[in-house]
């Protein structure tokens, strides 16, 4: 608890940096030190989903098993929170959530469609405001970062060894980062990032330079590659089992059943870990198979604390420790076993529950710990109150500054809302309101709820809902989850189906669904000129979303141009696609045919036949629009789109003849239509 000399002292400084902040918007950024130097630098550590209870400081089973010594010197040094909780429990939603203090259905991220960055967000606001910001690691929002002035990403998920990164200036010339330059490096993906950050931390420590550094590991996320080093980390270890790890859902939801999320389900295979337990049958099968996860996952964690510890270590030494706020999370909950499932999304304790621990040395008393009710949309609020810059415009998440003071306000909250919409594993989507000391959960879509009293039952074992000495509470918990969602803007009727991704990318030449290529003989010449590459068309989806009811990845079709050669893809997967070693990035005029007969493709450049494919096209999805010029699908976030000239494209619902495909490049065809008519032949 903050005395009231400090208290004053602290007010004293927010007034000096009230002031330097106005000071810092009439320079520019090279003098961006002199306007920070007297505000903590932050730094924000988060894993891929790493739970609480694979957190030692949280205490807990795992807590001797697995202890992770280095990541409790934080809470050691500053305060553990007991009650943080995600909005949304999956990566990208949450990732959106801490970027811009938004729920997801004011940020536009529901699933794992990209952030629409022209909206404020905390790199942004930190930024103008005379931060030095970076990011290195996993970032997964799918759109070019912005507001970060240093960045080094995994493409998409990253590999766990010798993983690729994107940096600075990688960004290739069709403007989308994750087709840019990528750099490999040798060894597992935690020592690398951990590398990067000890750097990134030295260059700034020599330019005396304020900052704010995201540090993002890809551990623990499936499928738990971990290093070698650890092989023999718990090889002899039986890991503690949850009470519940066979739980058999009785009186629970429909929801429970029919999820893909269990140990032992071949849903992407991660856990059922057939070769080595194909000698067993029933629970001793089950238990072999959370054995071997847990050790995977385990020695995961082992990995990211020995890389918090080294560069905790680096603080230290150079004496960055006493001005730099340090906090340590994980991007959502994650089930160990529990309820007999991995990954999260499901609302009980073990995938809502965040762990959150912040060390501020000066402002936060070493050894403490908050049961106040801090949500992952508070986070920005939070960093920008910290260190005296605005608030960010429209956040619904507030600053628990007082929380970290020691005390909790008398209007805080204690009720926090939830909604996880439908994507993987067959996940029901849910919504939800969690008090202190109960929870009610409405699976929407199948009309079924749950209700838990969390001080009798910590496992969330037996379902409440429909008994009657619990039924002022179901009201009460019922009026709560209504007042919430009006509070928030949440609209019950909104699915998530329709993504705010902002400008993305420019909307193609050519856009219609009367086109089909696999249903008949099909002629299709385009003109172009490039020195950069990109898509010349596709057949996909841009007004679907993925992981809608109905979506379907059946006939996707593209032609572009990548790294100095032609592709055709037939089909969502990299292994659909044709490679054609033309190199047409030149900047030269070139003519560029597809012609399917009898649903074999033959693609010819400059009137060559360089292409003939072996197998009949897929048939096309009758709801997929062909679009010239742009690579738009599943929610945008894909996009690649072509950069040049494209001065006509003529389409034939036939085969055109030799003649034509010869004089396309200057006479005009008059028997099928022009998608993009030149000006002149």
């Amino acid at each position: 608890m903050k005395t009231n000399d400090q208290l004053t002292g602290l007010l004293t400084v927010v007034g000096v940096v009230a002031l330097l902040l106005i000071l810092g918007a009439c320079q520019s950024n090279t003098n961006r030190t002199a306007a920070t130097s007297n505000r903590p630098n932050v730094l924000f550590i988060m894993s891929d989903d790493h739970t609480s209870q694979a957190v030692s400081a949280y205490g807990g089973p795992l807590a001797t098993v697995c202890p992770t010594p280095h990541i409790d010197r934080i809470a050691k040094g500053g305060m553990l929170f007991r009650n943080c909780f995600v909005t949304n429990s999956i990566c990208t939603p949450s990732r959106s959530a801490i970027f811009t203090g938004q729920y997801a259905h004011r940020n536009g991220v529901y699933k794992f469609t990209a952030l629409d960055q022209t909206q404020p967000t905390l790199p942004k606001v930190l930024q103008d405001a005379g931060y030095h910001t970076a990011l290195i690691g996993k970032y997964h929002l799918h759109s070019n970062p912005i507001g970060l002035d240093f960045y080094s990403l995994l493409p998409g998920q990253g590999r766990y060894h010798n993983p690729q990164f994107i940096e600075v200036g990688d960004i290739h010339s069709s403007g989308w980062l994750a087709q840019g330059k990528r750099t490999e490096y040798s060894g597992h993906s935690s020592d690398v990032i951990a590398d990067k950050v000890v750097d990134y931390l030295q260059q700034r420590n020599a330019l005396d330079q304020t900052f704010m550094l995201f540090c993002h590991f890809k551990a623990p996320h499936d499928t738990w590659e971990y290093a070698e080093r650890y092989e023999s980390f718990l090889a002899d270890t039986e890991i503690p089992e949850p009470p519940n790890l066979l739980d058999d859902y009785e009186g629970r939801s429909d929801a429970l059943r029919t999820q893909l999320q269990y140990i032992g389900s071949e849903w992407g295979n991660h856990t059922n870990f057939e070769e080595e337990t194909a000698h067993l049958t029933g629970v001793a099968k089950k238990r072999m198979q959370y054995q071997l996860y847990m050790k995977k996952y385990l020695r995961c964690v082992k990995g990211v604390d020995d890389n918090v510890g080294r560069i905790l270590d680096f603080l230290d030494e150079s004496g960055l420790s006493e001005n730099t706020i340090v906090i340590y999370t994980g991007d959502q909950g994650f089930y160990l076993g529990e309820h007999g499932m991995y990954d999260k999304r499901f609302m009980y304790e073990e995938g809502l529950r965040m762990p959150f621990l912040v060390r501020w040395p000066g402002q936060v008393q070493s050894g403490s710990e908050s049961d106040g009710m801090i949500l992952n949309v508070d986070f920005a609020p939070t960093i920008l109150a910290a260190v005296g810059a605005p608030a960010l415009p429209e956040a619904q998440g507030k600053s628990f500054l007082p929380l970290l003071n020691g005390r909790i306000p008398r209007d805080w909250r204690t009720s926090m809302y939830y909604r996880y919409y439908y994507s993987h594993f067959k996940t029901e989507p849910h919504i939800g309101v969690r008090t202190y000391r109960h929870k009610l959960i409405h699976y929407n879509r199948i009309d079924q709820w749950e209700l838990y009293d969390l001080e009798k039952d910590r496992s969330e074992m037996k379902n409440l809902y429909g008994a009657p000495a619990y039924a002022a509470i179901t009201k009460e918990l019922q009026s709560e989850l209504v007042r919430l969602q009006k509070e928030l803007g949440d609209d019950p009727a909104d699915d998530g189906s329709r993504p705010n991704i902002g400008n993305l990318a420019p909307q193609p030449l050519f856009k219609s669904q009367d086109i089909s290529l696999a249903d008949t003989d099909n002629s299709l010449l385009f003109r172009l000129r490039t020195e950069e590459g990109g898509t010349l068309f596709s057949r996909c989806s841009i007004d679907e979303v993925p992981y809608s009811e109905g979506f379907t990845r059946d006939g996707f079709k593209t032609l572009c141009l990548r790294q100095n050669k032609l592709y055709f893809f037939d089909g969502f997967d990299g292994d659909l696609a044709h490679e054609i070693d033309v190199d047409l990035s030149d900047g030269q005029w070139h003519t560029v045919a597809l012609i399917v007969e009898e649903k074999i493709p033959k693609i010819y450049v400059d009137n060559l036949l360089v292409f003939t494919g072996t197998e009949a096209l897929k048939a096309d999805h009758p709801s997929h629009t062909f679009n010239v010029g742009a690579g738009i699908d599943t929610g945008g976030y894909r996009g690649y789109n072509f950069r040049g000239d494209i001065s006509h494209v003529y389409y034939r619902r036939g085969i055109v003849e030799q003649q034509d495909l010869k004089d396309f490049k200057t006479r005009k065809i008059n028997d099928g239509k022009y998608l993009i008519a030149a000006s002149s032949f």
